[in-house]
C-alpha cells in the first residue's frame, strides 16, 4: 500500500502540530507568572499547577492518569483514521481534539501536572485552565455536531449515483 499526503492529511498535521506550538509557548511563557490581568475583571493569566483533570479531578491518580490519558489520545488518532480522515470538518475537529489532548499529556509526562494559567476574573469558581483545553472543549464541541449531523450521510452526489 503506498501512503499519499491527502489534503485532510495535510489539514490534520498542520493543525495539530499549529495546535501545540501554540500550547507549548503559551505555556512557557506564563509559567510561574503570579495573577497579571489582561483585560480587567474578565480574564488574567495565574500560573497553576494541576495534577489531575478538569476542576483537578482524579488529582491522585498519578501514573495512571498518564496511561488512561495516552490510551485515550491513541484512540481519538485512530477514530481520525478509520472514521474522520476523509471529511474536512472531521479532521478539523479531531485536530483540535488531540492537539489538546496531546498538549496536556506532554505536561503530565514532562512536568508531572498540567500548567494552567487562564483565569476568569469574572467567574471566581471556575477552574484556571490553558489553551490546550480550550483545543479540547472546541474539538470536543465540534465532534459531537460531526457525529451528529454529519457523519454516515452521503453527498448528494453520491445519492444519485
Amino acid at each position: 500500500m503506498k501512503f499519499k499526503f491527502t489534503k485532510h492529511l495535510i489539514i490534520f498535521l498542520s493543525l495539530v502540530i499549529g495546535l501545540l506550538v501554540i500550547d507549548m509557548l503559551s505555556k512557557v511563557f506564563t509559567d510561574g507568572i503570579d495573577h497579571t490581568r489582561i483585560i480587567p475583571k474578565v480574564i488574567a493569566f495565574e500560573s497553576v499547577h494541576n495534577k489531575g483533570i478538569a476542576f483537578s479531578w482524579l488529582s491522585g491518580a498519578g501514573v495512571w492518569l498518564i496511561v488512561i490519558t495516552s490510551l485515550l489520545s491513541a484512540a481519538a488518532i485512530a477514530a481520525w483514521w478509520f472514521l474522520g480522515r476523509k471529511n474536512t470538518f472531521a479532521s478539523v475537529a479531531f485536530a483540535f481534539f488531540i492537539a489538546g489532548a496531546v498538549g496536556n499529556l506532554y505536561d503530565r509526562i514532562a512536568y508531572g501536572h498540567v500548567r494552567d494559567f487562564i483565569k476568569f476574573d469574572f467567574w471566581q469558581s471556575f477552574a484556571v485552565f490553558n489553551f490546550a483545553d480550550i483545543c479540547l472543549s472546541a474539538g470536543t464541541v465540534m465532534l459531537a455536531v460531526y457525529f451528529i449531523f454529519f457523519a454516515g450521510r452521503k453527498k448528494k452526489s453520491e445519492k444519485e449515483a
